[in-house]
């Protein structure tokens, strides 16, 4: 699939999403996701170089800053619209979670070239948190952007000649307690993150996002 989701504001004023095609120019990505502990990711870049090297993959290692499970992609523009934004972020603050565990004991290859990380059972804390955010999400306009599942991973790196090669396999179990989620502006092809939205799974309903 090659379209991506539009966001625009119509005449009326209201906003509206479409599907369009995919445009090269659209430097700007808006993303949900969770970040992996600080003190995790810094293991896991180190697990992920020796992976690299153990399999003779070529590619790009992603950050240490950057390793996260995505949640809900907002779309690609070229310039992130502010109503988006501030719609998204008015979702976020609306959804109330307590804090869970995740885990990821599989090393497997992804679509595009990724080699990532997942959970052999689904990880069932985390798709129970995707849930809420959707049900959040489907009584604001950004609800034809949600999917209909999600496919908890964590991308270590992406190489398309030779990761598709790779068959899965048992790690020794990567985890930790989740307490935030975030939303993103992704800097396309710049390696760059901003976070626009951050906020606590403590069960309360946080009218700001803390920035």
């Amino acid at each position: 699939m090659n379209e991506k989701p539009w966001f625009g504001i119509g005449r009326n004023g209201q906003t509206f999403f479409r599907w369009d095609e995919a445009n090269a120019d659209r430097n700007d990505r808006l993303f949900f996701a969770i970040l992996v502990d600080e003190e995790i990711a810094c293991t896991l870049a180190l697990r992920a170089a020796a992976w690299q090297r153990e399999l003779g993959l070529a590619g790009k290692l992603v950050r240490a800053g950057h390793f996260h499970i995505s949640l809900v992609l907002l779309g690609d523009y070229d310039g992130l619209p502010k109503p988006l934004v501030e719609a998204a972020c008015r979702a976020g603050s609306l959804v109330r979670a307590q804090a869970f565990d995740v885990a990821f004991d599989r090393l497997s290859a992804f679509g595009g070239g990724a080699l990532v990380l997942r959970g052999g059972n689904g990880i069932p804390p985390l798709q129970a948190f995707w849930r809420a955010l959707g049900c959040v999400l489907a009584d604001t306009p950004l609800k034809s952007l949600v999917p209909n599942s999600i496919e908890p991973h964590v991308t270590l790196l992406r190489d398309r000649a030779h990761v598709a090669k790779i068959g899965e396999r048992s790690i020794e179990p990567i985890g930790w307690t989740v307490r935030e989620f975030v939303l993103i502006h992704s800097f396309l092809g710049q390696h760059r993150y901003q976070v626009c939205g951050r906020w606590q799974l403590d069960g309360q309903d946080h009218a700001h996002p803390v920035m």
